[in-house]
C-alpha cells in the first residue's frame, strides 16, 4: 500500500482508496465515504463513539447495562454524588464530580453539552481493545487519588482477563457499529461491568507498554485485508 499521513487541513483532492481517520471528525469521514473512500473507523462509529449520549442510546438498543444518565431539563438520576460530563469529551477531560444539586447546577453551566450520570465505583475502570469484533487486549485502570482512573490523569494500569459478559457486550457493540479498532470502556458497580464509553480514535499506550502487541500493525493488516477483497 502507498500510505501517507495528512492533517485534516491537508486532505488531498480526489478520493483516496481508504483513510484511517484519527481526527474524531465524523463529518470528514462522511465526506470521504460519499466519494467512495473506505474509512476506518466508518463515519457512523465516529459519530456515535464521540457522543456519550448516543453511546448510551446504542447501549440501550443492544441491551447493554450502563449507569443511569440524564440531560438538562429531566430529573436527575439516582445520587448524590453524580458525575457531570460533556457529551463530546474524551481522555477524562470535562468529567467532574458533583456532591450535591448545587454543584451539578454550577458544573453544567461550565461545560458544553453536559450529561449527568449516577456515580459508579470510583477510581477503577477497564478498557477492552477490539479489532473488528474481537478483544485483543483488556486492561484495568485504578487510581488512589481521583475518581477517574484514566492513565493520562495519573492512573495505574495492568492487563487483565475480561470478566464474564464483557466479550459478548464488546461483540454486540462492534458488530452493530462495523468498527475496525475501538476501545470499549467499562466501569464497575458491585463488581458488575457497565458500559461507560467507546473510544473511536482509541489511544493504545497501554497495549504498547504492557504487551508485545503492535496495534498499528494489526490495524493496517486489517486495512490491507479488507481492501484486498
Amino acid at each position: 500500500m502507498d500510505v501517507r499521513a495528512v492533517t485534516t487541513d491537508d486532505v488531498p483532492p480526489g478520493a483516496p482508496d481508504c483513510a484511517v481517520n484519527r481526527s474524531r471528525d465524523w463529518e470528514l469521514a462522511e465526506r470521504l465515504e460519499s466519494m467512495g473512500t473506505v474509512v476506518f473507523n466508518n463515519s457512523g462509529t465516529c459519530r456515535i463513539c464521540n457522543d456519550k449520549l448516543l453511546t448510551y442510546e446504542l447501549a440501550d438498543e443492544l441491551g447493554i447495562p450502563h449507569m443511569p444518565v440524564s440531560v438538562l431539563g429531566r430529573p436527575l438520576p439516582p445520587g448524590p454524588p453524580w458525575v457531570v460530563k460533556s457529551r463530546g469529551g474524551h481522555g477524562g477531560t470535562e468529567v467532574m464530580l458533583a456532591r450535591d444539586e448545587g454543584e451539578v447546577a454550577d458544573i453544567v453551566g461550565r461545560i458544553p453539552s453536559p450529561i449527568i450520570q449516577s456515580m459508579a465505583e470510583p477510581g477503577r475502570d477497564m478498557r477492552a481493545y477490539a479489532l473488528g469484533d474481537q478483544i485483543i487486549g483488556c486492561a484495568v485502570r485504578t487510581s488512589r487519588n481521583d475518581f477517574r482512573a484514566n492513565r493520562s490523569l495519573g492512573g495505574n494500569a495492568e492487563m487483565c482477563e475480561p470478566p464474564d459478559g464483557v466479550g459478548e457486550f464488546v461483540e454486540k457493540v462492534c458488530r452493530r457499529l462495523g468498527s475496525d479498532l475501538v476501545g470499549v470502556d467499562f466501569v464497575f458497580q458491585d463488581e458488575r461491568p457497565l458500559l461507560n464509553e467507546i473510544e473511536d480514535a482509541v489511544g493504545c499506550r497501554m497495549l504498547y507498554s504492557l504487551t508485545d502487541l503492535d496495534p498499528a500493525r494489526l490495524l493496517m493488516e486489517r486495512v490491507h485485508s479488507k481492501m484486498s477483497r
